[in-house]
This record gives structure tokens, sequence and C-alpha cells, in this order.
């Protein structure tokens, strides 16, 4: 989108969309990239095992310290200063948004709706797409994170650390590498019950989303894991419940607030992506937020509705953050 066509991602991009799947060169970029961002996941992760962290205060959290006025307003001013910066361009894309003539000034001279209403109106398939798919994802992540944090941390089965490993990689693994190898891997592959490739049809993106985020409910999920005792389990079992029964009826609903929080971050990171988004989209009108704003984009006059998208986007990563947080919060209380 903004014209740096120099660097790894873009080459893999446009190599692949001008000289087709068979292009070698898009995949040797792939597999430097691939390297790079893994070597890149060993390194943190092995740092981060040099240490032994621990934490202060009840319940791992310091005690909350009341500010006075004077503080406060020390408090606020450094936060905007910091802050104001980053959110400068969240300004310029409202404004932008409600622009009906856009020239040198700082303001439009003249607003108008037109950019909601076309998105939201005449085309809100942008919008619907995007919570379907999310939605998917997001549902996706909750069920297999549940299942893989506790193979991790209750399980007794062979191969624990590759899975862990697994599960991460989609952290470190570019977004055009991952829809490269789905393009490659199932281009022409008929879905049982539908007749069509699975790149043709959108379940496409709800299964790449979920692969990418799939480590946010991992993690999630991990945490409450880690402070339940096991001895919850091991009494539900002692009563003659099976292990499927005490994880279901014990672990599960423990694990809820956690599972609903890095749902909803997998939720939210869903609903924005674009690299993988941009190769993935088998038509137009099946194009969530990010290809909408892509398309819009493209044209002058359509920057108020791509302005109007972005606007809807940053709304709903605001809202899912603010829940998820909330929710992280409460967690760590009923924890403490």
């Amino acid at each position: 989108m903004l014209s740096y066509t120099t660097l790894l991602a873009p080459q893999a991009y446009v190599r692949v969309t001008t000289m087709g799947l068979t292009n070698v060169d898009g995949y040797v970029i792939c597999v430097v990239m691939a390297a790079l961002s893994l070597a890149a996941l060993a390194v943190a992760k092995r740092m981060a095992g040099w240490g032994e962290f621990t934490a202060v205060g009840r319940s791992g959290a310091a005690p909350a310290r009341r500010l006075g006025p004077g503080g406060t307003l020390a408090a606020w001013s450094v936060a905007i200063v910091l802050l104001g910066p980053a959110l400068l361009p969240h300004v310029g894309i409202v404004l932008l948004s409600l622009a009906k003539v856009r020239g040198l000034t700082p303001l439009p001279s003249a607003y108008t709706l037109t950019g909601y209403e076309e998105v939201l109106l005449r085309a809100p398939h942008f919008v619907w797409n995007t919570l379907r798919y999310a939605f998917l994802a997001s549902l996706l992540d909750v069920g297999l994170g549940a299942v893989i944090a506790w193979l991790l941390l209750r399980g007794h089965v062979r191969g624990r650390g590759w899975l862990d490993v697994i599960s991460t990689m989609p952290l470190a693994v570019p977004g055009v590498v991952l829809a490269l190898g789905y393009l490659r891997a199932f281009d022409g592959w008929a879905i049982p019950g539908l007749g069509a490739p699975l790149t043709s049809s959108w379940l496409i993106l709800g299964v790449v989303y979920a692969v990418r985020r799939l480590p946010y409910t991992v993690r999630s999920a991990s945490a409450p894991l880690r402070q339940l005792p096991l001895a919850l389990e091991e009494a539900a079992q002692n009563l003659g419940a099976r292990r499927a029964r005490t994880f279901v009826r014990v672990t599960l609903p423990l694990m809820g607030r956690g599972l609903l929080a890095g749902g909803l971050l997998a939720f939210v990171r869903s609903a924005v992506d674009f690299s993988s988004t941009l190769l993935l989209v088998p038509r137009v009108e099946l194009g969530p937020l990010s290809y909408g704003i892509y398309l819009y984009m493209q044209s002058a006059e359509g920057r108020a509705p791509g302005a109007a998208l972005g606007v809807v986007a940053i709304a709903l990563v605001a809202v899912g953050t603010w829940a998820a947080t909330r929710l992280a919060r409460r967690r760590g209380h009923s924890a403490g």
C-alpha cells in the first residue's frame, strides 16, 4: 500500500501474483523470511528462559498507589506526550472519513457521511465478512487453545516440546509466507460436499486467521491452568469422573476467562489481518475490512469510504482489546 516494494514480503507477493504459483523465486523469498523469523523466535524463547521471574506483591501485582492532584496531572501529561503522536494517524483517519472536500488545510473544508453510507449501507459485505471470518477463527482458536494448553501442562504424551514449538510458530511465520503455503498446498483441493477448491471458498480465510492467532489462545489458556491446583482435577477423578469429563466439567470452566480473553484477542487481530488476506481473498464480494480498505484507497474518490472502514476497524480493535483487558484483570483479581 505504501509502495515499498524492495522488501522481502512485497517481493514475494509481486512475484507470485505476476508470475503465478509456479514461480520459484517467490518461494525462495518465503523460505528466507521464515528462516529469519524462526531464528528470531528461537533467540527470544531462549533469552526468556535464562532468568527466573518473581512476582511482586499479592497475586503477582504490586499494590495500587493513589496519586494526588499534582501526580495525576503529571501522569496524564506524560501519557499525552507519549501517546499523542501515536494517536495522530487515528485522528487523521477519522477526519478523512468525514471529509467532503479535502484540501491543503489541516481540517477538511466540508464534512459528509457519504463514506459511512457507502460501507455500511451500500456495501456492508466488507464488515459482515470480517465479523464472520474473525468469529470462526476465534471459535477454532478457543477450542484448539484449550486442548493444546491442557496437553502441554497436564498431558503425558510424547512430543510436548514440539507441540509447544508448533503452536508458537505462527507468531514468527509472516502472513505472506503462510498464505503462499496454503495457496500451494490447497490449490485445486476440493472440499468434500462443496465440489470447489478450498482456496476458492471463504473458509480458507477463517482457517488461516485461526492458525495465525492460535498462540494467543494457547497462552491465555495456559496462564489460568498454571494457577489451577491439580488437586481439583484429581478430586473429580477420585470420585469416578473420567479425564475427559473432568476436563469438560472442572478444568474448562476454570479456564473460561483466559480462553475468552484469548479468543477476543484472536478476533480483533483477525479482523485487521491484511498480509494473508491480500493473497487469499477468492472474490471481491468475499473480502473483509482490510481488503475493502485496500480497494477503496486505490482511487481518490474512494478514500472517504476506505477511511470509514478504517474507523470501523479501529472501533473493533478498541472494543475487543478493552474487553480482553477487563477479563484479564478480573481473572487476576479472582486468582488472588
